[in-house]
């Protein structure tokens, strides 16, 4: 996995709708017409839920986000990728998750697109 993660010609699609059968057809399809040795995965929930959210945040106008929920928002994404690094360190990997989950309250309660946010 960590090959593909490396590679430059890595592509992200995001489908929504489609049965699970639908990786074993995609697969076939990325073999198929794949120049190198292509693949497809199917992301673990959180961070499907990670992708969801950056795509939500690429969606806002610049006036919709502040300087502090942007810069909570980086520090999201790099405690994502300390987790990453960290999976096979169970007690390292839960301290990052909770420092994440803080970090996600905070700029939750910061963001000008919900009603405590609005409000400031």
């Amino acid at each position: 996995m960590a090959d593909i993660l490396e590679r430059d010609d890595l592509s992200v699609y995001v489908l929504a709708g489609v049965p699970a059968s639908f990786k074993n057809k995609l697969k076939k399809f990325v073999e198929k017409e794949s120049k190198k040795d292509g693949d497809a995965m199917l992301l673990d929930e959180e961070f499907s839920e990670w992708v969801i959210a950056r795509l939500k945040s690429e969606k806002r106008k610049g006036t919709q986000r502040t300087a502090a929920s942007a810069a909570l928002w980086r520090a999201l994404s790099a405690l994502s990728a300390a987790r990453y690094h960290l999976q096979h360190y169970p007690e390292e990997e839960q301290r990052v998750r909770e420092l994440r989950r803080q970090v996600e309250e905070m700029r939750h309660e910061l963001s000008p697109t919900t009603e405590s946010g609005e409000a400031a």
